[in-house]
């Protein structure tokens, strides 16, 4: 079996969070180019179906996270 969560691999998806981190610093349009660009560059440059499909769900997930932490620092300054 090929083991896909080596360190490189997982150095590798940390820049995937820090992209989409940055780009949710930024605003929540960045975040969708971000998205979208982080995604095609996947699925362009990735052949192997279960390392593809990782990188997916950390792309995903980074999204969802950020753009939730977003939505409620935008709520709190709405607030105040």
């Amino acid at each position: 079996m090929i083991a896909i969560l080596t360190l490189p691999v997982l150095l590798y998806q940390l820049l995937f969070v820090l992209i989409m981190y940055l780009a949710s610093r930024v605003s929540a349009r960045a975040m969708l180019v971000a998205l979208i660009l982080c995604l095609l560059w996947t699925a362009t440059h990735l052949f192997f179906l279960p390392l593809a499909l990782v990188q997916s769900a950390v792309i995903g997930i980074s999204y969802w996270w950020f753009m939730k932490k977003r939505k409620l620092r935008e709520a709190r300054a709405a607030s105040d």
